[in-house]
């Protein structure tokens, strides 16, 4: 959000919705997701949204979306006094995306109960304090229009192979990436072969040991049997996954394995 003006992204996610009805999630973000000097760039203006106006931006947008539904003002969208009562988040129709929050703290958790929001929790980000976001959210949610009842998510880190050794090989290059990214020198996302070669040093490997730790990877069986724990134990309703390697093929084979692990194949 800190790079957009909340009208802006309600028309956006109002075309999408109009051409897919009922399929779009709106997932919003505070973070600026990028370092200092390319947020910087992305901004409209000098500090055009500081991270202090996130709340703001959350209701400005959850207001323009419910306005373009057409209903009355008790029913959502703006009041009959406010300045920006009129405007319209084109194309106006009957459908609202689905709207999540993802965070990572609980900041973002309380966020997302005072809107009445559904609630992804970023494990890839932060393994160490789902439970005490989980339950500033839902001890703090407020019904919405959208939302009666709080609806919990997990963001996961996820690399499933046919073995745990080739999943193992795979996941080198994702953990080298992100230890660059750690110690604040992005780079292109190196190969297998040059993460299985790099002269990593002992505090290094330390460092690999914990990006390892935030992640799932391993064979179908390993990653099911994990996912499963982790939504037992946090009670959460689904898993957003995102997997990243070098090789495309692996990539798309991760995803594959993982339906299967879930027979999502046969509940298409």
């Amino acid at each position: 959000m800190p790079h957009y003006a909340p009208l802006k992204v309600a028309e956006t996610f109002r075309v999408l919705e109009t051409l897919y009805p009922g399929r779009i999630d709106l997932g919003l973000g505070r973070a600026a997701g990028a370092d200092p000097k390319t947020t910087a760039a992305l901004m409209p203006g000098p500090k055009a949204y500081p991270l202090e106006v996130f709340p703001q931006q959350v209701q400005l947008l959850t207001q323009f979306l419910e306005d373009s539904t057409g209903l009355e003002a008790e029913t959502g969208g703006f009041p009959a006094d406010h300045p920006y009562r009129g405007i319209h988040a084109s194309p106006m129709g009957p459908g609202i995306p689905e709207m999540w929050l993802l965070g990572s703290g609980g900041d973002s958790a309380i966020h997302a109960a005072q809107f009445g929001l559904s609630y992804c929790y970023a494990h890839f980000i932060n393994p160490d304090a789902p439970s005490q976001a989980f339950a500033a959210y839902r001890q703090h949610f407020r019904p919405s229009r959208s939302l009666s009842s709080p609806r919990a998510a997990m963001g996961v880190s996820v690399l499933v192979a046919d073995t745990e050794e080739d999943a193992r090989r795979i996941s080198a290059s994702r953990n080298l990436w992100v230890l660059w990214l750690m110690q604040g020198k992005p780079g292109a996302f190196p190969s297998i072969e040059d993460a299985l070669s790099y002269p990593y040093t002992d505090e290094e490997r330390a460092i690999i040991e914990g990006i390892e730790a935030r992640g799932m990877t391993g064979t179908p069986e390993q990653v099911r049997s994990r996912l499963l724990a982790l939504a037992g134990e946090h009670d959460v309703e689904e898993f957003a996954v995102v997997t990243i390697t070098y090789d495309h093929e692996d990539r798309i084979r991760s995803y594959e394995l993982l339906a299967e692990a879930f027979a999502l194949d046969e509940a298409a």
